[in-house]
């Protein structure tokens, strides 16, 4: 069913509008303090460690970019620095890990997380819904559903309603335009204090105190938390009032967008390409990236989906690995945890990870098992490794399961 509505898009964002989603966006935490700056929650001096960029594949502590951190010590923080347990992460949220170095074998990377930062793009009510090609529009932002989008237990595209509040991880496509999401959660009018979306400013009227992001109209004049130098261009992260529901929106904050800027000596990130010179020279979620000295895959261009490996150099990745992302992977989530809630007769099951995260695991015939593990054996308590794809309803549909 397609509700009649037009789906508004994305502003076209170019590396010289700064960064768009993870590390200068959902996940770098624009500013914590005063009108208008903008720090980097947590970012301190130094080149060491690790940093991870993307949204959550696997659980067990989490899993980001294919590296198992352990999150046992790790802080959590939310893009105003509020402290969260754990157990808050979830599959398909895009986070911010800083670590220390990762430990590398044939098969496998693991680190211990000191810093998990986490955020959405975009929390509003839907203003359209197409069945058909998958997309809902949000405040006036198109966001696009995939194979790789993880919704929340009990909830799926099918049962999402126009008006419904939802909050939404993501990366931004370019070349449509398009947010595309990761993890979606509804969430009730009533515990939402505010709206919040990400673009960048367009018709700045400065005297009216006016802008757009897309074709939404923000009035900045009920606030003095506003950028000093907010302009046309300018990469913002706002909050609006939730009503007036329709027309010219109030914002209650508008915070300029800050980049990454510390040195690491390993860092990865996943998203799409935002602007493309080269395969040697192009920016991902607007961020630098040097592939000179990298071995690349055909195919790249704008709007494509990669992950990269490197160093994080002055705000240049030197990538050392860059791999195209499949959002069709049958093993896209990997999962490590303890079973429970299972019953002999039922295609599901729970598994919590370490940290108290959990997911839903769908069983079908064609699933794999490993050496000792078989149908019988999925008993409450059984420690296992789970990899497989997402489901509309949410849940991971097992492609191969494992004993850990």
């Amino acid at each position: 069913m397609k509700t009649a509505h037009k789906t508004p898009a994305f502003p076209r964002i170019t590396r010289r509008e700064g960064l768009l989603t993870m590390l200068a966006g959902a996940l770098t935490l624009a500013g914590c303090g005063g009108g208008g700056g903008g720090g980097v929650a947590g970012v301190g001096g130094g080149g060491t460690g690790s940093l991870s960029v993307g949204p959550i594949s696997g659980i067990g502590s989490i899993i980001v970019n294919g590296v198992r951190f352990d999150d046992s010590i790790a802080r959590v923080l939310d893009e105003d620095g509020g402290s969260h347990d754990r157990s808050e992460l979830k599959l398909g949220m895009m986070v911010r890990v800083k670590g220390k170095a990762v430990s590398r074998t044939a098969d496998t990377a693991s680190a211990d997380a000191d810093e998990i930062s986490f955020s959405s793009t975009l929390l509003g009510p839907i203003d359209s819904i197409d069945t058909t090609v998958k997309t809902l529009s949000v405040l006036g932002q198109k966001v696009q559903i995939t194979l790789s989008t993880i919704f929340e237990d009990n909830l799926s595209l099918a049962i999402l309603q126009l008006s419904d509040v939802v909050e939404v991880h993501g990366l931004v496509d370019p070349g449509t335009n398009t947010l595309v999401a990761t993890r979606i959660e509804r969430k009730l009018l009533v515990n939402v204090n505010a709206f919040k979306l990400q673009g960048t400013v367009s018709a700045l009227d400065s005297a009216a105190k006016t802008f757009k992001i897309g074709t939404l109209i923000i009035n900045y004049a009920a606030t003095a938390d506003v950028p000093a130098n907010l302009a046309n261009g300018l990469l913002v992260r706002v909050r609006i009032a939730t009503t007036p529901t329709t027309g010219t929106r109030t914002a209650l904050r508008v915070r300029a967008v800050i980049a990454e800027s510390e040195d690491h000596d390993e860092a990865e990130l996943e998203g799409t390409i935002t602007d493309f010179t080269s395969s040697s020279k192009f920016s991902v979620n607007g961020l630098l990236v040097d592939a000179s000295g990298a071995t690349v895959p055909a195919g790249l261009g704008l709007g494509v989906r990669v992950q990269i490996e490197g160093s994080l150099v002055r705000g240049v990745l030197v990538a050392k690995k860059v791999k195209l992302e499949d959002e069709n992977d049958q093993s896209k989530f990997e999962l490590h945890g303890i079973v429970f809630n299972r019953t002999p007769t039922s295609l599901t099951f729970t598994l919590k990870s370490s940290g108290g995260i959990v997911a839903t695991v769908t069983l079908t015939s064609g699933v794999k098992f490993g050496a000792g593990i078989t149908l019988a054996g999925l008993v409450n308590g059984v420690k296992l490794q789970v990899k497989g794809f997402a489901l509309p309803d949410g849940s991971i549909q097992a492609t191969s399961i494992s004993l850990e």
